[in-house]
């Protein structure tokens, strides 16, 4: 009798077990599945800039602890050495497009036809909450390229619109000109100006950081400091569903770089890497997260002579930057030394397991 019931069992087992692949369920659960993905740009970030900073101030930097390693090819369209909002656009939309474009691709700069979607938006259309963290002024270059699409950074008015009527949960960095109270409150998002007014933010809350000063050194006294922003946006985007799409960048690596201030490079990227330790330790602890560390491209032409790392130039270079990834160790291949600056958004799209990016939205 026993037997005869283990028959019967083990047929319909076999039964369910068949109906379950013909309909694609899974029959155990994907531990390693990501869901949610937080991609951190140092701008201006060369190999040499985290190189110079561990050897001179003697600190183990947390994307060093990174498992999966490479560099990034970080041309643009129309020149070997790329600006901040081809940059971007390369990062956010996986196209490259000219120097000085956002979000737009080369041969339709004023997007008259279609424009390329970027992360955020992609994402949102998946369920996903999306947000923007920056030293920047959420007009830049960067926080355009993920939230605007128009044939010159310097249409800051414009980028600031797109950004006020965009589906994003949350946008902050320093206040600019061209965003009012409001005009940010009038479409929805709550107006935050400190410190104090970030942290009481709740959770469903969309809001628009306008902060004044300088907030990437380490100590912003009522303003937040970049780990604090990382951290808080996280906090509040993990409240979804379907999991989230955070872009976190670290302005002034870059802009000290540009001026050759060694000094203020090496602030501005340990402050940035505390932003990649608040983003590690969440991935660490959810353990669907995916967590991208690199750069849009070389400031500085910092070069190893005599011992010692030198500028060579206040301007962009064409060096390979770095790539810190954890989360998905398939993001790089066995023995991949470089990518192309375009092939990281297509990466993480992949790691979320969707299709169909890039893309094209109509104008």
């Amino acid at each position: 009798m026993s037997s005869f019931f283990e028959k019967i069992s083990s047929f319909f087992m076999a039964i369910l077990l068949f109906l379950m692949s013909i309909f694609g369920i899974s029959t155990k659960q994907d531990e390693d599945k990501i869901k949610n993905v937080i991609l951190l740009i140092g701008d201006g970030m060369g190999i040499m800039s985290v190189e110079k900073t561990k050897q001179e101030t003697g600190m183990t930097l947390t994307m060093d602890s990174f498992p999966v390693r490479s560099q990034s090819q970080t041309a643009s369209a129309d020149s070997s050495v790329t600006d901040s909002a081809a940059g971007a656009t390369a990062l956010a939309c996986g196209v490259r497009t000219n120097n000085g474009c956002v979000g737009v691709y080369p041969d339709d700069m004023n997007a008259e036809n279609s424009y390329p979607m970027n992360l955020c938006e992609f994402t949102k259309s998946k369920g996903m909450m999306t947000g923007i963290v920056t030293t920047d002024s959420t007009r830049g270059a960067t926080p355009g390229g993920f939230s605007a699409h128009t044939s010159s950074r310097n249409n800051t008015s414009e980028i600031t619109r797109q950004q006020i009527q965009s589906d994003l949960d949350l946008i902050w960095g320093v206040a600019t000109s061209t965003c009012s109270q409001s005009e940010a409150e009038n479409a929805g998002f709550t107006y935050v100006t400190d410190y104090a007014s970030m942290s009481a933010l709740e959770e469903g809350t969309r809001s628009f950081g306008q902060f004044t000063g300088e907030l990437w050194h380490s100590d912003c006294g009522e303003m937040p400091t970049l780990s604090q922003m990382t951290a808080k946006a996280i906090d509040l985007l993990d409240d979804g569903e379907n999991g989230f799409f955070l872009m976190v960048e670290g302005a002034h690596i870059d802009k000290n770089n540009h001026n050759n201030n060694g000094e203020g490079m090496k602030e501005a990227l340990l402050s940035f890497d505390e932003a990649v330790k608040a983003a590690l330790d969440y991935a660490k602890k959810d353990g669907h997260t995916l967590v991208v560390v690199t750069a849009d491209h070389e400031t500085g032409g910092i070069t190893l002579e005599n011992g010692e790392y030198v500028y060579t130039t206040t301007g962009h270079t064409g060096a390979d930057v770095p790539v810190y990834v954890y989360g998905y160790d398939a993001f790089i291949q066995e023995g991949e030394e470089s990518v192309l600056n375009t092939d990281i958004p297509k990466r993480i799209v992949a790691a979320l397991e969707q299709e169909g990016f890039p893309c094209s939205a109509a104008a």
